[in-house]
């Protein structure tokens, strides 16, 4: 099986690769200390302890492995030649340092020092990870709707970690405060929507068009959702800067934009050619149902659940789905695909990466504690803190083993063909 020359364009596979798995191990971590304290879901939702979490989440699992993903991906769809491809090597440690002091500036109680030094250090990466993005997109700037998402995306996200370094620094500086309010809500909605959800349906469109062998269908659904989900940001940014309150048309738009998105992951679904899915691509594809139930809490009056459903359900699955089938195709590649484009004699299937008794646990695990976690901040039952913590825990272990695995199992089937051909030549 010949796979595409995925990556090859980007930058060194060491450096996603890496990022990959140091996403993978974010969720962990975040996991374990949920168990130690599952407590903190029953607490005020602005505690330190649970914004901590937020942010191992978010900067550590999401950020990370969204970082990796644009040191190849975008080479791919924009069918060009990654910009600076070792600019990896200066980004990844500036967002996983800068990671390490916001979570630990939480964690320690809202430390303004660490926050703001490591707000700084994470704003300062993806800053460069944006101009990074749109100079490959200035080499040969793309025409398809999923790479303007990803692009806007980027930027948004960008735009989400300056934000929250704003709001760090306000929490010490009336100053700040009186010159630019406390945008909460924005830094909320341009990190869920902006940032999480247009990133998914853009890079998404690509990937799981070629993981399912999907034609897909025209360009409209996804431009409606970049379109509709711009809007709405802009309306919440109104509503955050000037004091104009628009009611319920910044909700409105974002509902419509995701409708789109999930319109289009329904045609491509629907569309494809290999009709049985690879587990990864089918957590990457079921975790969108976790949008409705996200929509059930809201309209239910528990937005702190519907929150949660959203960000650790569909976003926490979707990331997981996409990390796993990149890890396997990036270190495929840079193990067995030559630079002429041939794949070394005796390469093993990518399905021969894997180790598929943990694919279950993973998806089943991630699942269920999300919407034991959702419940959890809906009913503030005890009993389901816990639950939610144990499946994490076991879906994120699982995962983590995963990609692992996958990395190991490549590496010595590599070992292995190098010493073949040795033994040949000799």
């Amino acid at each position: 099986m010949a796979a595409p020359r995925l990556g090859a364009d980007g930058a060194p596979p060491f450096i996603p690769v890496a990022s990959l798995l140091l996403g993978a191990l974010a969720l962990t971590v975040g996991a374990a200390w949920l168990l130690l304290r599952p407590g903190v879901l029953l607490g005020p939702l602005n505690s330190a302890g649970l914004t901590a979490l937020t942010h191992i989440f978010t900067l550590g699992f999401v950020g990370l492995i969204f970082a990796g993903t644009l040191q190849q991906l975008p080479a791919v769809m924009f069918v060009t030649k990654l910009a600076w491809p070792g600019l990896g090597w200066l980004s990844t440690p500036l967002l996983l340092a800068g990671t390490l002091l916001v979570v630990l500036g939480f964690g320690l109680g809202w430390r303004v020092p660490l926050l703001v030094a490591g707000g700084s250090l994470v704003s300062s990466a993806w800053v460069l990870l944006f101009v990074q993005l749109l100079f490959t997109a200035l080499n040969r700037w793309p025409e398809d709707a999923g790479s303007h998402a990803l692009i806007i995306s980027v930027l948004f996200l960008t735009f989400t970690v300056m934000a929250g370094f704003l709001l760090a620094a306000a929490r010490d500086s009336p100053a700040v405060v009186q010159a630019y309010g406390y945008p909460r809500m924005l830094h909320l909605t341009l990190g869920l929507f902006g940032a999480f959800l247009l990133g998914i349906a853009g890079s998404g469109q690509k990937l799981l068009s070629m993981f399912a062998l999907s034609k897909g269908g025209g360009q409209w659904r996804i431009r409606l959702a970049t379109l509709f989900i711009t809007l709405g940001i802009a309306a919440e940014a109104l509503q955050a800067f000037t004091g104009v309150n628009p009611g319920q048309l910044p909700v409105s738009l974002l509902a419509a934009g995701t409708l789109f998105h999930l319109l289009e992951v329904y045609t491509l679904h629907r569309g494809r050619l290999r009709k049985r899915l690879e587990p990864p691509v089918w957590r990457y594809v079921y975790g969108h149902a976790f949008l409705p139930v996200a929509l059930g809490f809201l309209m239910a009056g528990q937005p702190a659940a519907a929150a949660g459903a959203f960000l650790v359900g569909f976003i926490g699955l979707a990331v997981s789905g996409m990390l796993v089938k990149i890890t396997s195709f990036l270190i495929w590649t840079a193990v067995f695909a030559g630079k002429s484009g041939g794949v070394s004699k005796g390469a093993p299937l990518l399905r021969d990466l894997f180790w598929d008794p943990l694919e279950p646990v993973t998806t089943w695990g991630l699942a269920g504690g999300a919407l034991a976690l959702a419940l959890t901040l809906s009913t503030g039952w005890a009993p389901l803190a816990v639950l939610s913590a144990v499946l994490l825990l076991a879906g994120s272990v699982s995962q983590l083993v995963q990609v692992s695995h996958v990395v190991a199992v490549a590496l010595r089937a590599g070992q292995r063909i190098e010493r073949g051909i040795a033994g040949e030549a000799t």
